[in-house]
C-alpha cells in the first residue's frame, strides 16, 4: 500500500491545494503554472455556485480562489475523459465572470439601482482556469502536455482578449526526469506524477515547500477519521470507474450513450444512499442536482 495520498484523488487534491493550511502550496503551484502571474496572497471562495435562475445548473469547483488584485482562479482535477469537458470549463468560467459583477455592485450598494448600473462598465478582472488531467486529451500530439487557451484572432493568430485564460495539463504525457525539471513549475508536475519520491526527498526537492507537502500527504500522519474518509473517497471513485467501464461494454449492445448514462445513474444512486454530499455526487458524476434527487 502507498505511504502517500494519491494527489489525483478528489480527497488528496483538495487536501494538498484546497485548504488554508496549505495556501502557500497552491500559491507556489499557480505562480509556477502561470509564468507571468505573481500571486502574493489568495482567498478561498465558496466552491459551489448556483445559477442565476433556479432552474439553471450549478457549478461545483475543485478549488476556487481570488488573489489580492481581484483576479479569480479555478483549479480542476479531472481523472477520466468526460464528454464536453472543455465546454463545462467554459460554463464554470462564466460563474467567475458573473461573480465580478455581483461583487462590483455590492461595493456600490450605497448608490441607487440606476447609479449602480452606470458604474458597472464591464471592466472584468482576469479569470484563470487550470485543469490537471490524469488522462490523455489529445493523442495526436504525444509530446504536447500543456495547452494554453485564450480568445484569439483566427487570421493574425494574436490574442484578442486575455481576460479568460485556460491551461490544460495532460499529466500522462509529462515524462521529464527530475534532473531536467529546473523550474518550480516543472518540479510540481514531476512530484504530482511521482508522489512516492516524497519518501526520500532528493536535493532538488529538499526545501521548505516540498517538506511541507510531504508532511501533508503522508498517510501515517492522518487521524483515524481522516484515513477512513480518504479510503471511502477512493472506494467511491473506483466504483464510479468500474461502472463506467461496464457501461461502455454494455453500450456495445444497447447503445453507448444509453449504457453510459445508466451506469452513471447507478453509481449516483449508490453514493446518495451512502450519504455522500450532493456537491460531491455532482462533481464526480456530472449529473445535475435535479437528476440526482429524482433517483
Amino acid at each position: 500500500m502507498s505511504k502517500f495520498i494519491n494527489p489525483f484523488s478528489d480527497y488528496g487534491f483538495k487536501l494538498i491545494f484546497g485548504s488554508e493550511v496549505s495556501k502557500d502550496l497552491i500559491i507556489s503551484f499557480l505562480n509556477g503554472v502561470l509564468h507571468d502571474e505573481v500571486i502574493i496572497n489568495i482567498t478561498f471562495r465558496n466552491v459551489e455556485m448556483l445559477g442565476l435562475k433556479q432552474d439553471q445548473r450549478r457549478a461545483v469547483f475543485d478549488i476556487f480562489c481570488e488573489n489580492e488584485k481581484g483576479e479569480f482562479f479555478i483549479v480542476e482535477m479531472q481523472k477520466t475523459r468526460q464528454k464536453y469537458f472543455s465546454d463545462r470549463i467554459l460554463y464554470y468560467a462564466s460563474f467567475a465572470i458573473q461573480q465580478q459583477s455581483i461583487v462590483g455592485r455590492e461595493k456600490l450598494s450605497h448608490l441607487t439601482e440606476e447609479e449602480r448600473k452606470k458604474h458597472w462598465d464591464y471592466n472584468i478582472n482576469k479569470v484563470y482556469i487550470v485543469c490537471i488531467l490524469n488522462y490523455v486529451m489529445s493523442p495526436g500530439y504525444p509530446d504536447k502536455y500543456r495547452w494554453d487557451v485564450v480568445r484569439m484572432d483566427r487570421e493574425l493568430k494574436i490574442p484578442f482578449s486575455e481576460t479568460l485564460n485556460e491551461v490544460y495539463l495532460e499529466m500522462p504525457k509529462f515524462v521529464l526526469p527530475l534532473s531536467e525539471c529546473k523550474t518550480i513549475y516543472l518540479k510540481w508536475l514531476y512530484v504530482l506524477n511521482n508522489i512516492e519520491i516524497m519518501e526520500r526527498l532528493p536535493d532538488e526537492l529538499n526545501n521548505q515547500l516540498f517538506q511541507k507537502l510531504k508532511s501533508i500527504v503522508e498517510i501515517e500522519r492522518m487521524s483515524a477519521n481522516e484515513r477512513l474518509e480518504y479510503e471511502l473517497s477512493l472506494a467511491v471513485e473506483r466504483d464510479l470507474l468500474s461502472a463506467l467501464d461496464a457501461s461502455f461494454e454494455d453500450g456495445e449492445e444497447k447503445g453507448r450513450e444509453e449504457g453510459l448514462k445508466e451506469g452513471i445513474s447507478k453509481v449516483a444512486l449508490s453514493m446518495k444512499q451512502s450519504g455522500i454530499l450532493l456537491s460531491e455526487i455532482i462533481k464526480l458524476t456530472g449529473l445535475s442536482s435535479e437528476e440526482i434527487e429524482q433517483l
